[in-house]
């Protein structure tokens, strides 16, 4: 465990050395860090869009343990055809490489959610990449086949 045995000063040290590397990852991308920041209890928080889509990240820690979360909400379900929807987002699964799809509050999520220990700029970078492309490009494909509306249209 890579907080296990320190007191929360050394953890928030531990966290704020990942924010560095997220936001020189962002930084890379062309991403107006003053303008990506968000307001968190807990940890760090940014979000940026990439394409259509809205791509959140954060390092946080829970019980202890640090971790990065990278998501990106990229359509509200459509009033029909759930079961169909529901049956491509399992099919992509099974195709995604650092990343998840799933639902929740009515809103299709791409997402991955990682321990931060081993965690390096390279994965981080990896990580943030895919689930960025991913989003982007799912987000308008669901939107064709399916219907409903993108979530960064709300």
């Amino acid at each position: 465990m890579l907080f296990a045995g320190r007191n929360n000063r050394d953890s928030s040290k531990s966290l704020s050395h990942f924010a560095r590397i997220v936001e020189e990852i962002l930084t890379a991308l062309d991403v107006n860090l003053q303008e990506a920041r968000l307001d968190t209890e807990q940890g760090y928080g940014w979000h940026f869009l990439r394409g259509s889509a809205i791509i959140e990240i954060y390092i946080t820690e829970q019980n202890g343990r640090g971790y990065m979360q990278v998501l990106s909400p990229i359509i509200h379900l459509p009033e029909t055809g759930l079961l169909p929807l529901y049956r491509r987002l399992l099919e992509y699964n099974l195709q995604l490489t650092n990343a998840s799809l799933g639902v929740y509050l009515d809103v299709v999520y791409v997402f991955n959610e990682r321990p931060l220990q081993g965690l390096d700029a390279a994965e981080t970078n990896t990580i943030i990449t895919m689930v960025a492309g991913y989003a982007d490009d799912l987000d308008n494909e669901l939107l064709n086949e399916f219907g409903g509306r993108l979530y960064s249209q709300t």
